[in-house]
C-alpha cells in the first residue's frame, strides 16, 4: 500500500493533507520502495519532539515522528529540485536518531550545541547494513557515496543562520502540527513561494521569492525559536534527560536502548519504575524563579535555534533581516530573551536520586 493511501486509512487526515502539501501532490514512486524498509519504518517509534509530548503543557493536533518528518523533508526537495538525489538524501537525514532525540543531548550534556546524541549512532553503518537499500540505489543510479555526505548538499544540511530542508520543515511541522498557530493554507503559501537561491558563500539555499511571504515564514520562525527556549520545552526535556540517566545507573537501560527501543517502550520502563514519571505525564505548567525553589529544578541553556531566510529582492537575493526592519528588531528582541534561572514545578519535588534535586 502506497504511503499516502496508508495515512488514510489509518484516519491520519492532517498527516495526509500535509504530506500531499510538502511533495506538491503525490509521493512519486521511486521514493515509496524506500519508505517499507526497516530502517526507515524504525523511524516510526521515535518522536519528533523530544518526549515532551508525554506531558499536558503543549496540545498538538496530531502525533508526529521522525519518519512523518523524513518523509516530508523528502517531498520539498523532490518539490524544489525533482532530483532523486536529493529527495533520497533527505529521507535519510535522521536515521541516526535515537529516542527522544535531543533529550538525550541534554543528558550527555550538551544542551547548547546539541550535536552529541547523533554520534552515538553510524549512520553509515545503518545504510550499508541494508542490502535491499544498496539494491534499490542501485535500480536508481546512485551509490551510498552518492548518498553518505549529508553535509556536501546545502539544501538538506547548512549551517546558520542559512535554510536548509531539515531546518525548514522543523519550523513549519513545529507550527501546524505541535503550537496550532499556522494553518494549512499558510503551510501551502510558504511551500508554494520556495525556491533555490544562491547565499553569501556561493551555496544553493532555500529561500522565498518574495518578501512578503518571507515575512510570514519569518513569524513562524520565530514561533519555533521561543518555543525551543520555552521553560516548558527546557525543563522537560531536562527532566526526561535526568530520569534516563538514573534509569541507566539503575541497569534498566542502556545507551543503546536508546536507539534501538521505540519510544513507547522506554516511556513504559520508566512509568512503571518511578512514580514521579507519571506526575511528569499530568503536568500542565513550568514555573521559572531567580529565587532557588526546593526540591528538583533544572538549571539549563538550551541551543538558539532559529533561522534567518533569503529573499528575492529584484535581482538581488538578501537575508530578510536586511530588508525588513520589523525582522531585524523583532529577531534582536529574540536574541535578548532570557527565562529566569530556575525552572520547577511543584508537585515534582524530587527524583529518585537526591543529588539531582
Amino acid at each position: 500500500m502506497k504511503y499516502l493511501d496508508k495515512l488514510q486509512k489509518e484516519d491520519k487526515q492532517i498527516l495526509y493533507e500535509y504530506t500531499k502539501a510538502c511533495f506538491n501532490g503525490n509521493i512519486p514512486d521511486f521514493l515509496e520502495k524506500y519508505l517499507t524498509l526497516p530502517m526507515f519504518q524504525t523511524l516510526k517509534g521515535k518522536g519528533q519532539f523530544c518526549g515532551v509530548e508525554n506531558t499536558n503543557l503543549f496540545h498538538p493536533k496530531s502525533k508526529y515522528n521522525r519518519l512523518d518528518h523524513s518523509v516530508n523533508c523528502a517531498g520539498i526537495i523532490w518539490h524544489l529540485t525533482k532530483d532523486k538525489k536529493r529527495t533520497i538524501k533527505a529521507l535519510c537525514h535522521d536515521l541516526s536518531t535515537v529516542s527522544f532525540a535531543h533529550t538525550i543531548d541534554f543528558l550527555l550534556k550538551d544542551s547548547i550545541n546539541q550535536n552529541a546524541a547523533e554520534s552515538l549512532i553510524d549512520r553509515r553503518k545503518i545504510l550499508n547494513s541494508s542490502k535491499e537499500f544498496l539494491s534499490y540505489l542501485k535500480e536508481d543510479g546512485l551509490t551510498l557515496e552518492d548518498i553518505y555526505f549529508l553535509e556536501q548538499d546545502s539544501l538538506i544540511d547548512i549551517s546558520r543562520p542559512g535554510l536548509c530542508v531539515d531546518r525548514f520543515e522543523g519550523i513549519i511541522h513545529i507550527n501546524y502540527i505541535w503550537l496550532n498557530t499556522c494553518s494549512l493554507e499558510d503551510i501551502k503559501t510558504i511551500l508554494n513561494d520556495l525556491w533555490v537561491l544562491i547565499n553569501e558563500q556561493g551555496q544553493e539555499e532555500i529561500g522565498f521569492k518574495t518578501l512578503e511571504v518571507g515575512q510570514l515564514f519569518f513569524e513562524l520562525m520565530l514561533n519555533y525559536a521561543y518555543c525551543m527556549q520555552s521553560k516548558e520545552d527546557k525543563y522537560s526535556m531536562q527532566f526526561i534527560a535526568d530520569l534516563l540517566s538514573i534509569a541507566i545507573k539503575d541497569g534498566l537501560l542502556t545507551l543503546s536502548d536508546l536507539y534501538t527501543l521505540k519510544e513507547e517502550k522506554i516511556v513504559s520502563i520508566l512509568r512503571n519504575n518511578y512514580e514521579v514519571w507519571q506526575t511528569f505525564e499530568k503536568i500542565d505548567y513550568v514555573k521559572s524563579s531567580n529565587i532557588c525553589p526546593s526540591g528538583y529544578y533544572v538549571v539549563v541553556d538550551a541551543k538558539k535555534r532559529y533561522a534567518i531566510p533569503l529573499v528575492q529582492i529584484g535581482t538581488k537575493t538578501r537575508r530578510i533581516t536586511d530588508v525588513a526592519v520589523l525582522c531585524s528588531d523583532k529577531l534582536e528582541q529574540f536574541w535578548k530573551f532570557k527565562e529566569q534561572k530556575y525552572l520547577f514545578h511543584d508537585k515534582i519535588r524530587m527524583l529518585v536520586r537526591e543529588d539531582l534535586c
